[in-house]
């Protein structure tokens, strides 16, 4: 059996997932919990989102055709592990569950129902389970705040994700994938695909801008392969393996870290060095399958960097995403001590200073406390991008259009004023790379003759070359306006539609509770454990 959901399967199930999170009760109990300043908090309908999408990917599944022959456990399994990751992005770090799950007694009629009365079951359970630690008699376990209701939930999905798997032998053949994880058999894992791995095919000619960045990136992998494997050390003592970069999103931090990865390749491959870039993904630390976390991220580092067979690079992007809760009051101390061993790698207290490997990573501007700054580098470096008109020109001219001179008639005075026109605009190196893609589409824009599609192709490519239409000055002007004039609507639209969707929200919480309390609890409650 081979599934794939894509959104608008899970969005078309959304509505009646909310009704049903509504009608088991979690938004009041979530709201007795802590109701906030307004009845409820923003943390609170989080969670009642992540739960709600959850099960509307569980409802999605089971209406598709090719798992009309799937077990329940299979839809209740994807309820659980969906939930539990959504759930898992909007606190630090996962929680750290028994593997054994409940005892199978308590839930023996799960696998006899069908797939809607089984996740019906388990939504109600769910519910329970927050009303029995909202209620319990030992204040120290009572639910108080919105963090601990969110702690609770995750234990549950976690628990109720391994009773399932107890419950029957896993199937065989079962291939299941949602736009966040991936179901094979009984296993889980996070979809990926839109996260690649491997680094970009870019250069340093293809950076513009960033020339300081470039110059300690280029200073750093050089010494990291010279590292002489016959002697076993560096010939070269490094005095920081770690370098560490802010800049605002767009100014080309990525594309910089790849360069550099790319060049750091190359020398190994002159000088017949074994040599390794890791990037760090999202789902190596925000995933909450299988405590994917610090301890994840200190296996990638033990097993794949410090103990690589030869010299090895890491780079993480946005890495301050990864710290966004470490000021949260809430989180646990064994959360605050996951965090300190990942601070320990950046600092330089775990792993070896052998000269053997590097790490880049990159937040974005103003995102990190000075706390977390200081641990992580004493002298962080800036990435500001293209800043200058000339600068933007060669961006344009010699990196996004390359090889198009001849249908770009321009002077270099016009291309000044480009360039200039950009500086005042303040568009950043994304914005420009957006534009040359609407300049290539115009440049391009024609109708292929009938014969152009049995040409080979290199004739292909002459065809195009003389059937490609001219781009003036004037017009590359009006596509930066053009340009600027959509990015300024669309961030308008992006507020007003998360303002209307939050009233929305608000709105359904409120109709919620008032559903909520008519309704009895029809499940005993759970047991502690």
């Amino acid at each position: 059996m081979k599934a794939k959901l894509e959104t608008a399967d899970v969005e078309g199930q959304l509505g009646r997932a909310r009704a049903q999170v509504a009608a088991a009760g979690l938004p009041a109990i979530l709201a007795r919990a802590d109701a906030g300043a307004f009845g409820t908090t923003p943390l609170n309908l989080e969670a009642l989102d992540a739960v709600s999408r959850g099960l509307a990917t569980a409802l999605a599944a089971a209406q598709h055709p090719a798992l009309a022959q799937a077990a329940p456990p299979v839809f209740s399994l994807l309820f659980a592990e969906e939930a539990l990751d959504r759930l898992g992005c909007l606190s630090s770090q996962p929680e750290s569950l028994p593997p054994s799950g409940f005892a199978v007694t308590q839930y023996g009629d799960l696998g006899s129902k069908r797939a809607a009365d089984a996740l019906q079951l388990i939504l109600c359970d769910a519910a329970n389970f927050l009303r029995f630690y909202l209620n319990h008699a030992d204040g120290a376990k009572r639910l108080a705040r919105d963090a601990e209701s969110l702690r609770c939930l995750r234990s549950y999905f976690g628990l109720i994700a391994q009773t399932i798997r107890k419950m029957q032998p896993e199937p065989a053949g079962l291939e299941l994938v949602t736009p966040r994880l991936k179901l094979i058999g009984f296993r889980v894992v996070p979809n990926a695909s839109e996260e690649p791995s491997d680094l970009l095919p870019v250069t340093f000619d293809d950076i513009v801008g960033n020339e300081d960045y470039v110059k300690a990136g280029r200073r750093l992998v050089r010494d990291v392969a010279g590292f002489d494997m016959k002697a076993g050390q560096n010939p070269k003592r490094i005095r920081n393996q770690v370098l560490f970069v802010l800049g605002a999103p767009g100014c080309g931090k990525t594309v910089t870290a790849h360069a550099i990865g790319n060049y750091f390749l190359s020398l190994c491959e002159k000088s017949g060095l074994p040599g390794r870039i890791r990037v760090i993904r999202r789902t190596d630390w925000a995933s909450s399958y299988q405590n994917q976390s610090a301890n994840r991220l200190l296996e990638i580092f033990r097993e794949e960097v410090f103990n690589a067979p030869g010299v090895a690079g890491v780079y993480w992007p946005d890495i301050d995403t990864a710290f966004a809760a470490r000021g949260d009051s809430e989180i646990r101390q064994e959360e605050k001590s996951n965090l300190a061993a990942i601070f320990g790698i950046l600092d330089g207290t775990i792993g070896p200073k052998n000269g053997r490997w590097f790490l880049i990573c990159d937040a974005n501007t103003l995102r990190m406390d000075e706390a977390t700054l200081s641990r992580i580098s004493q002298q962080p470096l800036k990435a500001l991008g293209p800043v200058a008109p000339a600068d933007f020109v060669r961006l344009i001219k010699d990196v996004k259009l390359r090889g198009k001179e001849a249908w770009l008639p321009i002077s270099p005075e016009e291309w000044t004023k480009i360039g200039e026109h950009c500086v005042s605009l303040k568009l950043s190196g994304r914005s420009v790379d957006a534009l040359a893609g609407r300049v290539l589409t115009e440049m391009e824009d024609f109708d292929e003759p009938e014969e152009y599609f049995s040409l080979p192709f290199e004739e292909k490519k002459k065809m195009i070359a003389e059937l490609s239409r001219k781009i003036t000055a004037s017009r590359i002007l009006e596509l930066i306006d053009s340009h600027v004039k959509f990015e300024v609507e669309a961030q308008a639209k992006a507020e007003s539609d998360k303002f209307v969707d939050r009233v929305k929200e608000i709105r359904f919480h409120l109709s919620a509770q008032a559903a909520a309390a008519a309704l009895g609890s029809p499940h005993p409650q759970p047991k502690e454990t």
